[in-house]
C-alpha cells in the first residue's frame, strides 16, 4: 500500500499502562492537557527538551535557527514541553480531559435540547494506544505492543517515531492506513538495509495495524524514507532529549 503524503492536522498521541499515562506531541497541545490535569488535582510529570540537544541541532542545521542559546528558553518552558505523564488509568484521564467541557456547558432547561459536552477540535483528534502484553502481531519477536484504541479514520495524518520501551527499538504510530503503508515501506526497505527484516506489526483489536516495532538502526533511513514521501513524522528519541 502507497504512502499518502500528510495532509491532515497534527494531533496529541497518548499512550495508557499499567496505570499510567503518557502524551507526546506538540508542546501546545501537552501544555492544554498539563493544565487540564492540574485542574483536576493531578500531580503531573512534564518533560523538556534538552538545551545542549537543541544547540547541538542548531549547529546541524544553521539555516533552521537564529544564533544564540536565549531562543530555546528556560529548562521549563512551555514551548520546550516534549512529553506530558501523569498517574492515572485510560477511565480517568480522559475523565480529566471532558470535566473542564462539563463545567463549561450551560444544562437545559425544561424541554430544551440537551447538547452533550464536547472536547475541543485538537482533543477530539487525539489518538490513544494502551500497552497490551498479548497483543495480536505479525512476525513479533515480543507478544507485548501497543493497540489502538481512539483514532482518526483514514490516511495522510502525521505518524509519529517513538523511543519509548528499549534502547534498542523504537515504534512507529499513526492511522491503520498509514501504518499499513509504513509496514510495506519497511518490507520493501529490507531488501536494501539491514535491520528492516525484523519489523513487527501489533494488530489493533479489529486486526488493522495499530503499530510497528523497528530496529533503532532502521530510525534513520525510515525518517530520511518518510521526508521523501512527503509524510510528517514527529519524532521523540532518548538521545534527543
Amino acid at each position: 500500500m502507497a504512502l499518502t503524503p500528510t495532509h491532515r492536522s497534527r494531533s496529541p498521541y497518548i499512550f495508557h499502562f499499567d496505570g499510567q499515562t503518557v502524551a507526546l506531541g506538540e508542546p501546545d497541545f501537552l501544555q492544554r492537557i498539563n493544565d487540564r490535569l492540574t485542574e483536576q488535582s493531578y500531580t503531573t510529570r512534564p518533560t523538556f527538551w534538552d538545551q545542549a540537544y537543541l544547540a547541538d541541532l542548531s549547529m546541524q542545521n544553521p539555516e533552521n535557527f537564529s544564533p544564540g542559546l536565549e531562543q530555546f528558553g528556560a529548562p521549563s518552558d512551555p514551548a520546550l514541553l516534549n512529553s506530558v505523564g501523569v498517574s492515572c488509568s485510560q477511565e480517568e484521564f480522559w475523565s480529566a480531559m471532558y470535566a473542564r467541557s462539563f463545567a463549561s456547558t450551560p444544562w437545559s432547561k425544561g424541554e430544551e435540547t440537551l447538547y452533550m459536552p464536547q472536547l475541543p477540535s485538537w482533543l477530539e483528534k487525539a489518538r490513544a494506544w494502551v500497552f497490551d502484553p498479548i497483543a495480536p502481531s505479525e512476525g513479533a519477536i515480543d507478544a507485548a505492543g501497543w493497540v489502538r484504541v481512539r483514532g482518526r479514520e483514514g490516511g495522510g495524518q502525521p505518524v509519529g517515531l517513538f523511543q519509548l520501551t528499549s534502547p534498542d527499538s523504537f515504534w512507529v504510530f499513526g492511522s491503520d492506513v498509514d501504518l499499513a503503508g509504513v509496514a510495506d515501506l519497511c518490507r520493501s526497505l529490507a531488501k536494501l538495509r539491514t535491520g528492516f527484516d525484523q519489523i513487527s506489526v501489533y494488530l489493533g483489536y479489529d486486526l488493522s495495524c495499530s503499530s510497528i516495532a523497528l530496529p533503532l538502526e532502521c530510525r534513520q533511513p525510515l525518517e530520511e524514507e518518510l521526508f521523501l514521501m512527503g509524510v510528517d513524522t514527529e519524532t521523540l528519541f532518548w538521545d534527543e532529549g
